[in-house]
């Protein structure tokens, strides 16, 4: 039986692959700071969250921590801003920042899986931004962060590079969810009761 070989593309696209090789999160790493750099993309992006003070923030899927610095500074030192993923590499980007500039709001969380150790009902605000198309199994990555937002609180899911049908499909599907407002960015989701 032939193994199909994965392209670049394919990896940074997140097709079949959750957990991504080193030397493609470089890569990707790489190309986030470039259209950072000239696009200022992760400022421009992140203001459509609307974060506000105080609230328990949790970045789900955080990558290479793009977002990291400006939810500190939107959730300010009485809110708490948790960076969550499976990737090794995810976790150090996170810390280098975490000590680069002083966020002493910020906790890194390696998730095992689908889960993270974060206690039930933690979060005001759960975000994932540019990862929910690399998911293999999104009722159980749906039902973990249904765990961990509040009752009242807000999931924030951005199609990634998939179709909006497709992910507002998977959130349907799962049922967890109801959808409150979606905006050319994501979908805003709150839990069902």
């Amino acid at each position: 039986m032939e193994t199909e070989k994965k392209t670049i593309s394919d990896h940074m696209h997140g097709k079949g692959r959750e957990y991504i090789p080193n030397s493609i999160f470089r890569m990707m790493t790489l190309a986030m700071k470039t259209m950072d750099v000239f696009a200022h993309y992760s400022n421009k992006h992140f203001k459509t969250l609307d974060l506000k003070k105080n609230q328990i923030v949790v970045d789900y899927g955080c990558g290479p921590a793009r977002y990291i610095k400006n939810a500190s500074q939107a959730v300010g030192k009485n809110g708490k801003v948790y960076a969550v993923d499976i990737h090794p590499m995810a976790i150090q980007h996170v810390e280098k920042i975490i000590s680069k500039h002083s966020l002493e709001n910020v906790e890194s969380i390696l998730a095992e899986g689908y889960s993270c150790s974060l206690p039930d009902k933690t979060s005001d605000v759960v975000y994932a931004l540019d990862m929910f198309h690399m998911v293999e199994n999104p009722g159980e990555l749906l039902r973990e962060l249904a765990r961990i937002v509040k009752t009242d609180g807000k999931v924030i899911i951005e199609d990634g590079h998939q179709p909006r049908k497709e992910t507002l499909g998977k959130i349907n599907k799962a049922g967890i969810f109801s959808i409150v407002s979606q905006n050319k960015y994501h979908v805003v989701c709150s839990p069902k009761n």
